[in-house]
């Protein structure tokens, strides 16, 4: 099974209450997102890469 991939650009603006604070742009999708802390961060980008597993599904 071959491994799905996705680039992401992290643009961290802060570093508040020891989480960071910025933007998140998907190539691929091209699309943007704020987020307001890495756990925030990590779960856009696994919704992105669910987003790749469902269209390579689709497009089988």
């Amino acid at each position: 099974m071959k491994e799905e991939k996705a680039t992401f650009v992290i643009n961290v603006l802060y570093r508040n209450a020891s989480t960071w604070q910025g933007n998140l742009h998907w190539l691929e999708g091209d699309k943007e997102s704020a987020f307001r802390s890495e756990i925030e961060l990590l779960s856009l980008m696994g919704s992105a890469m669910d987003l790749t597993k469902a269209k390579k599904r689709d497009s089988d």
